[in-house]
């Protein structure tokens, strides 16, 4: 594993899908998916020291625990009315819109989870935006074996 790659690809997806902030979340035997890896656009604060946050509790989380490997909110602001995720949406910056991806080992147990966040709009997400996202948690996967 290269930390250099990691933060590569992050910085590519990023660009790519034109979003302010992406994050690497890894299982872990201390926390619920703690940030990893992240990337952040010049000017975006970073989300790895914020305090921590119960991450089981959270509806993306919840989804993606339920068998989703993909969520994808075009408006952050409407997507639930769970407290616990606005508090932590404002937290991140006031994100507006978002794609969480899912990776998983053989057993279907999640291992790793690529947020991308734009912080600047809601947005429509389209179908090449998600294979995107798709690919580049593909390729975490590779580069975190």
């Amino acid at each position: 594993m290269s930390d250099s790659e990691i933060q590569a690809e992050l910085a590519a997806v990023a660009r790519d899908l034109n979003v302010q902030r992406a994050t690497l979340r890894l299982i872990s035997d201390t926390s619920v998916f703690p940030i990893a890896y992240e990337h952040c656009e010049p000017g975006t604060h970073s989300i790895r020291d914020t305090p921590r946050l119960d991450m089981s509790k959270q509806p993306v989380v919840l989804k993606m625990q339920a068998g989703a490997s993909q969520v994808i909110e075009d408006d952050c602001a409407v997507a639930t009315d769970d407290p616990g995720y606005h508090e932590m949406r404002e937290m991140f910056g006031g994100m507006k819109a978002q794609i969480v991806t899912a990776n998983r080992d053989a057993d279907g147990q999640i291992i790793g989870l690529l947020s991308v966040h734009d912080l600047t709009s809601p947005r429509t997400w389209t179908d090449a935006e998600a294979a995107r996202a798709r690919a580049a948690a593909d390729r975490l996967e590779e580069l975190t074996r």
